[in-house]
């Protein structure tokens, strides 16, 4: 006879839940109504991009040191950087932490299976309620999701897999994955919106209406 998972120290109770109506075709039936859509590109200038590398590389850069390192005046840079917003290009600002100061030096990427049939809508729920949770994405291939968690030490990551994660229902298969440390590298932004960026595919009806 099977024993009931034990109760989460999280709030006492379990993650099991009543098994999914059936029917449900797929084990990521539904999910487009949980990913976020992707916008078309927005046109940009070499000043618009310039101004997103300073930004963020200094979210706390002022306008008036932004219109001085780019050469224009203050109102001007204000205006654009109002428009970047209003078309999404800035999403916000934020900060860069370490994680390690903080106290959750391990990073562990979990990439799961969902099983055929499974309550996709519960288990993104139970998913998003842990709190170590730092990025939750859908992906092609052999797994169906792969999540980020920032934990303490192991044994932090023992209560992650037992208390959290195991007892999820339709969680086919799990595997962890340690991370040893970030690769150093340049700025993403700077390599794409730098001087030496690779040229964008011309429209070729755009060139035929300027020719």
């Amino acid at each position: 006879m099977s024993t009931p998972p034990p109760p989460s120290r999280r709030g006492g109770r379990s993650r099991r839940h009543d098994a999914a109506p059936p029917g449900r075709r797929g084990s990521m039936a539904g999910l487009a109504g949980f990913i976020e859509r992707q916008g078309p590109p927005v046109p940009l200038d070499d000043i618009d991009r310039e101004l997103v590398r300073r930004l963020a590389a200094d979210p706390r850069a002022s306008q008036r040191q932004l219109a001085r390192e780019i050469n224009m005046s203050g109102p001007a840079v204000g205006e654009r950087i109002a428009r970047l917003e209003r078309s999404g290009v800035i999403r916000g600002y934020t900060v860069s932490v370490d994680w390690a100061a903080l106290g959750f030096p391990v990073l562990v990427h979990i990439p799961m299976i969902v099983a055929p049939g499974a309550d996709l809508t519960q288990i993104l729920t139970d998913l998003h309620d842990i709190p170590e949770l730092d990025e939750l994405i859908a992906v092609t291939g052999t797994y169906d999701l792969i999540a980020r968690f920032r934990l303490r030490d192991h044994a932090h990551l023992q209560q992650l897999l037992l208390e959290d994660l195991w007892p999820i229902d339709g969680l086919q298969r799990i595997e962890t994955f340690l991370s040893l440390g970030e690769v150093t590298s340049t700025s993403l932004l700077d390599r794409l919106l730098g001087p030496a960026q690779r040229q964008e595919p011309t429209d070729l009806g755009e060139a035929e209406t300027g020719a």
